[in-house]
């Protein structure tokens, strides 16, 4: 009987490549982290857009300083601290710029109108943002707001009335961006909120105009505009844009 000599079975070689790939990406991982946290660091800092504010003082509140590393950066943090620190910021931004640039942009708030609390006049801008507080003289030229009262106001925060009053809130902040949008500040006395169906404000020292509820404001104050434009330079009284769309003028 011929002997037939067993095959021994083949070793499978080890895949030396299967243990490096792995390896060699922690290693990369590694090596470009290091490179972040050496490179790239903070040379420029950049502030556009203040005026109120120096730049330092935003690039403090911002705790953003030169020498920092530009990828670990928390940019919200950044405008977080910026919002609660400086009242006037309405809005701001933080932006990376390589090799070694951050930008912050901001846009400041202006006084628009003031309410009174306790005593005091705040200033608020014309998202009801309160920001400081003024005297009878410095009040001059705001527009007064009527009809609503902040209850322990606080700089860099919105009015806070109480729960029952907060839709007065919401309706004058768009009432106010409204003359501010359209440039009527100056032509504007008072805002009287008291009725949050119907508030009420002086324009151009001769018209008090009914806004009636809280819809279609931007187009109730389009109306206005028409309406005013089509009366005769002397005419005094009400115009009223609660009514069926349509402004009604109603002579004293």
């Amino acid at each position: 009987m011929a002997y037939t000599p067993r095959r021994q079975p083949r070793r499978k070689k080890k895949k030396r490549g299967a243990l490096y790939t792995p390896l060699a990406f922690i290693i990369i991982c590694a090596a470009l982290i290091f490179g972040m946290s050496v490179f790239f660091r903070v040379s420029r800092i950049e502030v556009v857009g203040n005026a109120i504010y120096t730049d330092e003082e935003v690039m403090d509140a911002a705790g953003i300083e030169k020498g920092d590393n530009l990828f670990f950066i928390n940019r919200f943090s950044a405008v977080s601290r910026i919002f609660s620190r400086l009242p006037y910021v309405e809005e701001a931004t933080v932006t990376r710029g390589l090799p070694n640039r951050i930008v912050i942009q901001v846009s400041e708030s202006s006084a628009i109108a003031y309410v009174a609390a306790d005593s005091l006049y705040w200033t608020i801008d014309r998202n009801c943002k309160l920001l400081k507080t003024v005297d009878s003289v410095e009040a001059v030229g705001l527009i007064e707001v009527r009809g609503i009262t902040p209850i322990s106001p606080a700089v860099g925060e919105k009015i806070a009335p109480g729960e029952a009053d907060m839709p007065k809130v919401d309706y004058l902040t768009e009432i106010l961006d409204q003359i501010q949008e359209r440039q009527m500040t100056g032509d504007v006395t008072w805002v009287d909120v008291s009725a949050v169906s119907n508030p009420a404000f002086d324009y151009l020292g001769k018209f008090t105009v009914k806004l009636g509820a809280n819809e279609n404001t931007e187009y109730k104050f389009g109306m206005l505009i028409s309406a005013v434009e089509q009366l005769a330079a002397g005419d005094r009284g009400t115009i009223d844009l609660s009514i069926d769309k349509k402004a009604h003028f109603s002579p004293e």
